[in-house]
């Protein structure tokens, strides 16, 4: 019978959801719904001094935001330390452990002369070497800390000189024993350490794969050799590529760049794109037999005019230059397709033109409804329905929506200058707007609602004047928004209506004088 997947992400209270924990969390979950097995949530609170109820409750909003719905838990470490010490228990009547009475200071200077002998720092052992009368005499004034003996856990297992795991991404890992030095497992205060901790956790919960960050390969070994002391058999691993930013730095040193998902919820990503961002960190669906990659649309809809503009192409017409490389996948597909051996083995670089894309994109298939309420349109006038249809392909982000419609809700303030196109000139500009303005004031409020007929109208002042476009569409567009990048001319016309358009022309007809 096929044992049950068990998997579990384990973060730690000391700061905001990361994304690559995160990523994490992500990789576990996919895993276990594609095995059709369990998603564990533990909370890692041991390290007392840095943990917080603010973060925890950040890692559970941020978990729930994003959908990564865990099965069980979450689990508290603090609240488990009577188990901890059953298994304590075991290693001390094995004699697989010793107290160790040495200072940080001791382990400083201990440290340091390996350092300049050139060694590999690790523990001597000395406290080993004690005998009662002298631990006796030590324990008046020190409460030990406790130590694994690595070498009566070599000798009691029989362990050859190296130890080794097969990686379910990196293949065969091997460490040698000598480089490991006998290491603390519960602090002098009684706390256990991550290594002691998480072994004892992923035995009672019987956790059948651990999926974690490659930074914790070098962990590995020091808690095989936990579940060898404990007479038990270690869950299989898997270790995931680092994130980097495009420097190759960590994405954990951004130098105050947003990396925790409070922030990008912040920004304006949607959940269900960085959902989406995550998954291609590290993850090539394109190895999977099961999952061929394709691509999408765009899903924006053609521009209503042909005017000159100085701010022309959009932000997000820019970024469908990305289109042909980067994929778009719903959660389901993902978990029909995720497979562990299809991770990568290599660091993964985070883009943000990627992210962007992904999210404009994900935001232009939303119905305008449904962006109203993401966006949070409070307004009634102009039109929210409106508002949002003609700047639906301009937002990369929620946040972008503030400053791309302000101008809908407040009368724009700019100087004569920004109403005369480059190539027009003041003569043509004051032609231009007079004669659009003289049409459009005959034009009923329903005409208004036409696009189509706007667009006409606007055309055929242009041709019966002898003016270009840029005469004639671009102060329309000024006037009306006080922006070089806006909606076009005959859009800004249908969202604010007969009454408040002509308002705004007149005004920049007085600025022009």
């Amino acid at each position: 019978m096929k044992k049950e997947v068990r998997v579990r992400i384990a973060p730690s209270p000391t700061g905001k959801l990361h994304i690559g924990t995160a990523r994490t969390a992500l990789f576990n979950y996919l895993f276990a719904k594609h095995e059709s097995g369990k998603f564990i949530l533990r909370i890692e609170d041991t390290d007392t001094s840095r943990s917080t109820k603010e973060h925890e409750k950040d890692i559970l909003r941020s978990l729930k935001w994003l959908g990564l719905e865990y099965d069980e838990g979450p689990f508290y470490q603090m609240q488990r330390l009577d188990i901890y010490q059953i298994y304590l228990k075991r290693l001390k009547e094995s004699g697989q452990i010793y107290p160790c009475y040495c200072t940080p200071a001791e382990l400083e200077r201990e440290r340091e002369g390996q350092l300049k002998k050139g060694m590999a720092p690790k523990y001597s052992g000395r406290c080993k070497k004690l005998n009662e009368i002298e631990k006796e005499k030590l324990a008046k004034n020190i409460k030990p800390a406790i130590r694994l003996d690595v070498q009566a856990v070599v000798s009691k297992n029989k362990l050859s000189r190296l130890l080794e795991f097969t990686d379910l991404i990196r293949g065969l890992i091997k460490e040698p024993l000598e480089n490991i030095g006998d290491f603390i497992i519960i602090k002098s205060n009684g706390v256990p350490l991550f290594f002691f901790a998480g072994v004892v956790d992923d035995l009672e919960m019987k956790i059948s794969h651990v999926i974690r960050g490659e930074d914790h390969i070098s962990n590995t070994f020091s808690q095989i050799l936990l579940y060898r002391a404990l007479g038990e058999v270690e869950p299989k691993f898997a270790h995931l590529p680092l994130i980097l930013n495009a420097d190759r730095t960590k994405i954990s040193k951004r130098h105050g760049d947003i990396t925790t998902i409070d922030g990008f919820q912040k920004l304006g990503y949607l959940p269900e794109v960085m959902i989406n961002f995550m998954a291609l960190l590290g993850w090539n669906p394109s190895k999977s037999s099961k999952f061929k990659v394709h691509h999408r649309s765009s899903g924006i809809p053609p521009r209503r005019e042909s005017s000159p503009s100085k701010a022309d192409p959009p932000q997000a017409e820019k970024l469908l230059d990305h289109a042909k490389e980067h994929e778009v996948y719903t959660i389901d597909e993902m978990i029909k397709a995720f497979r562990i051996e299809d991770v990568n083995k290599s660091a993964s670089i985070f883009d943000e033109n990627k992210l962007n894309y992904l999210n404009g994109y994900y935001l232009r298939q939303k119905s305008d409804q449904e962006l109203i309420k993401i966006l949070g349109v409070k307004q009634k006038k102009p039109d929210p329905i409106k508002v949002v249809s003609v700047v639906k392909d301009r937002i990369i982000k929620t946040s972008d929506f503030d400053g791309l419609t302000e101008f809908f809700y407040q009368e724009p303030k700019f100087k004569k200058e920004l109403l005369i196109f480059g190539k027009s000139n003041l003569e043509n500009t004051q032609k231009g707007l007079t004669a659009a303005r003289d049409v459009l004031e005959e034009l009923s409020e329903k005409d208004y609602e036409d696009v189509e007929k706007l667009n006409q109208v606007i055309v055929s002042v242009v041709e019966s004047a002898g003016l270009s476009n840029g005469d004639v569409f671009w102060p329309i567009r000024a006037a009306l928004s006080g922006k070089e990048a806006s909606p076009s001319p005959v859009e800004l016309l249908w969202v604010f209506g007969k009454e408040e358009s002509l308002k705004r022309i007149d005004r920049a007809l007085e600025l022009l004088k």
